[in-house]
């Protein structure tokens, strides 16, 4: 879900499960500058991959994409936490997400990491994560640290020690 550019490796991860029989839904749209990456994606893809375009935030259609994934990932060059991951976690799917940027301070043990640039590792942690049985330890653990009154306390609580 988001961008197709090259920075969110959407390449690395469509090689990485060619030939599992796995279906691949990649929701989101390719920016003007990022036409020719988009292209070089669509050439790779075979009978398991789906390119279902862009959804509004608040559509219905992405929040049952969510509820059906197994397995949502974000196997980008780096990231932050997102949007994406957190939905995903929230929603019970299990995420594989980069181990670049700040996801580990953010998911803990209740993803799994990949380097971005092994299509080998990229294709095991999928693999891994799609044979895992959904449950609610990331979505705990979201709802636990990362809920938006939890994060408006904490940064109100950060500025009132420095003010």
């Amino acid at each position: 879900v988001g961008r197709i550019d090259i920075r969110k490796n959407v390449l690395n991860l469509i090689r990485a499960l060619k030939n599992t029989g796995i279906d691949l839904v990649i929701i989101g749209k390719a920016e003007p500058d990022q036409q020719l990456y988009f292209e070089e994606c669509k050439k790779e893809v075979g009978k398991n991959v789906h390119f279902l375009g862009q959804f509004p935030h608040e559509s219905k259609i992405l929040e049952s994409a969510y509820a059906a994934a197994k397995v949502v990932t974000l196997p980008a060059d780096y990231e932050t936490p997102g949007l994406v991951g957190m939905e995903a976690g929230l929603a019970r799917a299990n995420v594989v997400i980069t181990e670049r940027g700040s996801t580990k301070d953010y998911y803990s043990k209740y993803a799994l990491y990949v380097n971005p640039e092994s299509i080998p590792d990229i294709r095991t942690k999928l693999l891994q994560a799609h044979k895992t049985e959904k449950n609610n330890e990331l979505r705990d653990h979201i709802k636990k640290n990362f809920l938006w009154d939890k994060i408006a306390k904490r940064t109100l609580e950060g500025y009132k020690k420095v003010l």
